[in-house]
């Protein structure tokens, strides 16, 4: 038996090697997980105390396409920040500095509503338009709302769509999170207007102008991801771990789909992240039908010390990426060899038959690595301890960008990033 494991396992190394050369280098005995990031300060704002300033927290960072759009949130002063749209063009190799532009709030059509200013709003890009929805007025109230806002770059307007029926619609809330799910709308969670935590999962269908209600999530948390069709959620258990639960968003199917739970370790012995709540988790690509959550910084969920009505949030610093399983190993209708058969699909079916562990749910924390050789860095090289902060995956689907935030003294950051991985 271990010759024809041995064999296959040869065998598989070819097939990869001819379904794409760089495959070659998948060991077929262990585990793909390691991922190294490079960390490159792109751009800083000074506090100036107005209420379109960058120094903000609580708002929200969208890529569409090759800009970065930041919306809503609250600036240094704590006051909420007002509702223009700031945009920048993330840096390339022929462009290594981003160009930056303001744009004020305006509409398709004279007197049509524009959204209001917010923060704790939740937003996505959805096809080559930014969505919004949800969030809180200056008072810290709801708004009572439940408008999706969709901006669009090419126009710089404002469109404002709402369900063609209030009898099946979600109730208002703030720090949820919504995500493109085909041409239509995922929303998740967030908050009440009371502050109740929500766990409900909802589609909004443009095509009809209509909710649709899925089963609701097991837990409320600010660690949400989508990928590949699922939703994924993480929230800590007990004081030792933590679990992973996700869905298979089906709208149409004939009966509903049901939440799975991977349970994983938090704690100083096995490898795993420590909770956390609103940091990062973002779904990337390594290639070759690879895909991880990158899960990394936000507030550390810790007690209270003894005595002590409230402790000042402390952050985490590090970044950690999960494996999910390789993309469907069937022939898909694209243009290319590489697109319609992963090689990581490939790799993990013959681990599978043979007893070897494909690495899927099992968690690495990323390696940083240094920023260069650059005779004289500028700024800083990491953005340390911080949450509350907008990120947002690049186009290429491996890259990370994110912006602002709050340290660990509490203060509000107003600098950008991005998160090279390798």
């Amino acid at each position: 038996m271990a010759e024809v494991a041995a064999g296959v396992v040869a065998a598989e190394q070819v097939l990869s090697t001819t379904v794409e050369a760089g495959a070659a280098g998948y060991a077929i005995g262990k585990p793909s997980n390691g991922l190294k990031a490079t960390l490159n300060q792109i751009a800083t704002a000074a506090a100036d105390g107005a209420s379109n300033s960058l120094v903000r927290s609580h708002h929200s960072l969208t890529v569409v396409g090759d800009r970065a759009y930041i919306f809503g949130g609250q600036t240094e002063s704590g006051t909420i920040a007002n509702n223009d749209i700031h945009s920048f063009a993330l840096p390339t190799a022929d462009k290594p500095q981003p160009d930056y532009h303001l744009t004020p709030a305006i509409t398709f059509e004279t007197g049509a509503q524009i959204p209001k200013p917010r923060t704790s709003h939740a937003a996505c890009a959805l096809g080559e338009r930014l969505a919004v929805f949800g969030g809180m007025d200056e008072s810290g109230k709801v708004l009572e709302e439940t408008t999706i806002w969709l901006y669009d770059p090419n126009k710089s307007a404002w469109e404002a769509v709402s369900a063609a029926s209030s009898t099946m619609t979600p109730v208002v809330r703030s720090g949820a999170a919504i995500f493109p799910h085909g041409k239509d709308l995922l929303l998740y969670g967030g908050n009440d207007e009371h502050g109740n935590s929500l766990a409900d999962v909802w589609v909004f269908a443009f095509s009809t102008h209509t909710w649709a209600r899925l089963p609701d999530a097991p837990v409320s948390t600010t660690s949400v991801a989508y990928a590949e069709g699922s939703l994924y959620l993480i929230a800590a258990t007990d004081g030792l771990s933590s679990a992973l639960y996700h869905l298979e968003v089906d709208v149409h199917g004939d009966e509903p789909p049901t939440w799975d739970t991977v349970q994983f370790p938090t704690n100083p012995l096995a490898p795993g992240p420590r909770p956390r709540e609103n940091g990062g988790l973002l779904h990337v690509t390594t290639g070759f039908g690879r895909s991880y959550l990158l899960y990394f910084l936000g507030d550390r969920q810790s007690e209270k010390p003894e005595g002590a009505e409230s402790a000042p949030p402390l952050q985490w610093s590090d970044i950690w990426s999960l494996q999910l399983p390789a993309s469907p190993l069937s022939v898909q209708a694209t243009t290319t060899i590489t697109e319609a058969i992963k090689p990581a699909k490939i790799k993990d079916a013959i681990r599978s038959r043979f007893g070897y562990d494909t690495g899927a749910f099992s968690w690495a924390e990323v390696e940083i690595k240094p920023p260069g050789d650059l005779p004289e860095p500028e700024g800083k090289v990491h953005p340390g301890p911080r949450s509350s902060f907008g990120c947002a995956v690049l186009a290429n689907k491996r890259d990370v960008t994110l912006w602002g935030g709050i340290n660990a003294k509490g203060e509000r950051e107003g600098d950008g990033w991005i998160i090279h991985l390798e």
